[in-house]
């Protein structure tokens, strides 16, 4: 009896870093990609909109048979347009994450991509030599699922982002008796999720959190916002019905908030009364103690409702003295700065701001270490590949794994990159593809590492450097902002086009406050934002618009 090939695990992103996941399994020349995530920049990529993975190994895998979507999260969809823009393939996902890939395909102009719901849990989806099923299961999105995985070689568990909640707010919770059917009829290799692998316990699950926020919704005197991530729908159900109990009205504030909600309304996953949503400007005119603003800006961001309205500055929403302002997020890594600056402001205003930090008003939407134990010892897997996580979450994760009895060979860490090799007998990597980050600016346009390096050291082509003088404290700006470009007219235009974009300068400083002038992150912001305008008016051009902030 001739011996199977190996199957083979390509991760073009995912592995060692948060966001970008893209998993590429390939027996012989037949493949099938689960996820095409992208990850937010960091403040080193200057001119950076969106970072997605190197797809270069997709250009000549083979025959990619599906792009197979576990849920509709922005690390796990974000790169999709860039994936289908190299290859024409189908797309099998759940209905609420299709709808949420109509929306970011229609802006590439991709809008005639193949877009399939997955058949019914337990019903399989054959692709070539690949057989896939679906488990639903409890995470922080509506109708995420891990995949099973039938191959030639064995049974292969992909968990994408999950918690084992069996009792969720809404769906099916996450089925441990199917799980522990599963471990019995054998699994070859389980790819779980490692994010909380180095926390200890169990992830509570999202009924939880009622209570905390019913708590605080019913002793507050004046206006309410609440902030959450716009996908977590099952969050906003609550927060909604919370309020109708409570006799407040709900607006909804941000172009996200409303994206995600319109989406989850149209399936049924959503459920907000006749007569409980307002407008903002509605809920602005009633007594206080009858409205609650669900706002957008969990992260800080500093274009975001809730951002806006801290520093006095959104069109709809004014925070007054005593005021609540409830956090039901987690910080994500590297967005700490923005949120305690935004938080800052908030309290200057005067208003109230609870965090799942004072209260349990958040969960997480991922597994801690005993979750991780519990899988592994209802799959029994022989072999365990953490996936999901910096390396110290995937180091945690193997730990976890040889605590749970799995042989030292049958725990493999990898990194992005590394080519894998599955059979009956073992898991090892066999070599390794090209892969790493491609940066998208504003244009769509990919950046190369090299524009990127000249960006961060020379201010090279296509910059334009504005340096502007605040006083610290009080705000105040001293003289008109300075204006250096390269490469980006002529030496004969430029005197005239950088004394007009100081005019431009000095017109967006007159339009913010002492407040806005005192916080570095959001002056920047918008000297940026009224220079972008000016120049592109001016010259049709796009440069990279560096805001200097020199405190006095």
């Amino acid at each position: 009896m001739s011996r199977p090939r190996a199957l083979e695990i390509i991760p073009l992103g995912g592995l060692g870093e948060f966001g970008m996941n893209l998993m590429v399994y390939r027996y012989g020349r037949d493949c099938v990609v689960v996820d095409a995530g992208m990850m937010f920049p960091g403040a080193e990529h200057l001119g950076v909109d969106v970072v997605v993975p190197n797809m270069e190994f997709l250009d000549d895998c083979g025959t990619v048979h599906a792009v197979l979507l576990t849920h509709g999260h922005e690390d796990h969809i974000g790169a999709l347009p860039y994936l289908l823009a190299r290859r024409e393939v189908p797309v099998y996902g759940a209905p609420y994450t299709l709808g949420l890939v109509r929306g970011r395909l229609a802006e590439h102009d991709l809008g005639r991509a193949r877009l399939q719901p997955f058949p019914p849990s337990g019903n399989p989806l054959v692709l070539g030599p690949f057989s896939v099923e679906t488990l639903p299961v409890s995470h922080s999105i509506p109708q995420s699922a891990m995949l099973i995985l039938r191959t030639p070689v064995g049974t292969i568990v992909h968990t994408a982002d999950f918690k084992l909640d069996p009792y969720p707010l809404k769906g099916p919770g996450t089925d441990l008796v199917r799980l522990a059917r599963l471990g019995e009829e054998g699994v070859l290799a389980l790819l779980s999720d490692s994010t909380n692998a180095d926390r200890p316990g169990f992830t509570p699950g999202e009924r939880t959190v009622g209570p905390a926020l019913d708590r605080a919704i019913a002793g507050a005197p004046g206006r309410i916002l609440v902030t959450t991530f716009s996908s977590n729908i099952d969050r906003i159900q609550q927060i909604v019905d919370i309020a109708r109990a409570r006799g407040r009205s709900v607006a909804i504030v941000g172009a996200s908030m409303e994206f995600h909600t319109e989406i989850a309304e149209h399936l049924g996953l959503l459920r907000i009364p006749p007569g409980i949503r307002v407008a903002a400007e509605t809920a602005m005119g009633l007594a206080p103690e009858r409205a609650l603003f669900l706002v957008t800006g969990s992260q800080g961001e500093p274009t975001s409702a809730l951002a806006r309205i801290a520093v006095d500055k959104h069109r709809d929403v004014v925070l007054s003295a005593g005021d609540l302002v409830l956090h039901s997020a987690r910080s994500i890594p590297g967005n700490e700065k923005p949120i305690a600056r935004m938080t800052n402001h908030l309290l200057r205003r005067g208003a109230t701001v609870v965090t799942g930090s004072d209260a349990p008003i958040h969960v997480s939407g991922h597994p801690c270490r005993d979750e991780l134990r519990l899988l592994i010892h209802l799959l029994r897997p022989r072999f365990l590949l953490p996936i999901h996580g910096e390396y110290r979450q995937l180091a945690a994760h193997a730990a976890v794994g040889r605590a749970c009895g799995l042989a030292d060979e049958g725990v493999v860490l990898a990194d992005t990159g590394d080519l894998l090799e599955l059979t009956p007998e073992s898991l090892r990597r066999a070599g390794r593809v090209p892969v790493g980050q491609v940066f998208i600016d504003g244009t769509q346009d990919q950046i190369d590492v090299a524009m990127l390096r000249d960006r961060r050291q020379i201010a090279g082509d296509g910059i334009v450097v504005a340096v502007v003088a605040v006083h610290r404290g009080t705000g105040r700006v001293d003289g008109p902002a300075e204006i250096a470009s390269r490469g980006f007219v002529s030496d004969a235009e430029e005197e005239e086009l950088l004394r007009e974009a100081r005019s431009a300068v000095a017109a967006a400083l007159a339009e913010t406050s002492e407040e806005e002038r005192a916080d570095e992150g959001l002056l920047k912001a918008k000297i940026q934002a009224g220079l972008r305008r000016f120049l592109r008016k001016r010259t049709q051009k796009r440069p990279l618009i560096i805001p200097v902030v020199v405190e006095l």
